[in-house]
């Protein structure tokens, strides 16, 4: 984590929150206005951005790590003398006790087609949130690269939650390291 962070991550960590200076860039402001030391030019967002860029692809391997991790460790800890109610919650494979159970129509069992619709919207819902978070992402970046040298841009309140978003996970994984 670069040294000029320091300043804005502990005003954060004080309850302040990144916002846009009038003069472009960001400032962390608190409850008593604009914390001294945490101004953030465009440049140094850039950079910050830069290192967020790198930081992600690592990032993205290990949250998709650990969704393997967790359903590997969900899927593989049930008995066989229980049984299943089948294959994803249908009468289909149904075994054991359960399966008994299920065939004399003690316990419900849902449509084939349930299962596989809520996947369905479950990706769709996953792939919609990363298309959107991408396209925020690119539009940040490119109001940074279409700012000629030596000015400020000027960010919006989203823009900001967004760069602060990015610094406490910069920071996360500094930590975690």
């Amino acid at each position: 984590m670069p040294i000029p962070l320091i300043p804005v991550l502990s005003a954060l960590a004080a309850g302040g929150s990144l916002v846009p200076h009038a003069a472009g860039g960001l400032i962390v402001s608190g409850a008593s206005g604009y914390v001294a030391g945490t101004y953030l030019s465009t440049s140094a967002i850039a950079a910050l951005l830069t290192t967020a860029g790198t930081a992600g692809v690592a990032g993205l391997a290990a949250f998709t790590g650990l969704l393997s991790s967790a359903a590997g460790a969900v899927s593989s800890g049930t008995s066989a003398a229980i049984g299943s109610t089948g294959i994803l919650g249908t009468s289909i494979g149904a075994s054991g006790i359960k399966g008994a159970l299920v065939s004399l129509g003690v316990i419900p069992t849902v449509s084939v087609a349930l299962p596989f619709a809520l996947g369905g919207a479950a990706v769709a819902g996953s792939a919609y949130l990363l298309y959107r978070h991408k396209n925020r992402y690119k539009a940040l970046v490119g109001k940074i690269v279409d700012t000629p040298a030596g000015d400020e841009a000027v960010f919006t309140e989203a823009e900001a939650k967004q760069v602060e978003r990015i610094i406490l996970l910069l920071a996360k994984k500094d930590n975690d390291e």
